[in-house]
């Protein structure tokens, strides 16, 4: 009788002991969410600058017709380079869908090069057949377009507001979030941020 007192009682002293070490963690979780700053697309040092007019081209869509990118218009454009053979490209599909529809003064354009019948596939699985979808090596030439997935935000008056790899849904929206900052890409307005007098960005 004794032995199952002295086993209860130390059952309930590590539940106890395991219950402080859970919410020592969940603070500890708590205080590294708050000290991790937001990641935004990541901007490569290549091609036009942030802030000057876009490169303009004009390239055939899927079907021939001609797409102005890059000139001034009534709308802004969000150009997406991706290719049939990326796997983050396809992930970051719904996403892109997702901005057209609810972005009312934004265009969006799918850009890529190489084999159409990669190309038609691609647009018949992820349903892009009412989308504007360039399918063009010069346009990924003139904005220097390395590495995949990229995007590009054009404003208005033809100037390249935005530009990086975008990895995430929070990438992508990172690329609207900088004209709203004032900054050429989340990564600078963070080090405006941290570098402004009785401002601190925690690292």
């Amino acid at each position: 009788m004794q032995a199952l007192i002295v086993s209860n009682i130390l059952l309930w002293l590590l539940l106890i002991a395991t219950s402080l070490v859970l919410l020592g963690l969940i603070r500890q979780i708590g205080v590294l969410h708050s000290r991790i700053a937001p990641a935004g697309a990541l901007m490569l040092d290549k091609g036009i600058e942030v802030g000057q007019p876009a490169p303009q081209v004009t390239a055939p869509d899927r079907f021939g017709r001609p797409v102005n990118l890059g000139y001034a218009g009534e709308r802004s454009t969000l150009l997406f380079f991706l290719s049939p053979t990326c796997p983050i490209c396809k992930t970051l599909i719904p996403a892109i869908k997702a901005i057209s529809r609810s972005a009312k003064d934004v265009d969006v354009v799918y850009v890529s090069d190489g084999d159409a019948a990669e190309h038609d596939k691609l647009i018949a699985e992820a349903g892009l057949e009412k989308s504007t979808y360039v399918v063009s090596p010069e346009v990924g030439m003139t904005y220097q377009i390395g590495k995949l997935p990229y995007a590009v935000l054009i404003d208005k008056a033809g100037t390249l507001k935005a530009k990086g790899l975008v990895n995430s849904r929070e990438h992508l929206d990172s690329l609207f979030e900088t004209e709203i900052l004032g900054s050429s890409t989340l990564q600078d307005y963070l080090k405006t941020q941290s570098a402004s007098p009785g401002i601190h960005t925690p690292s």
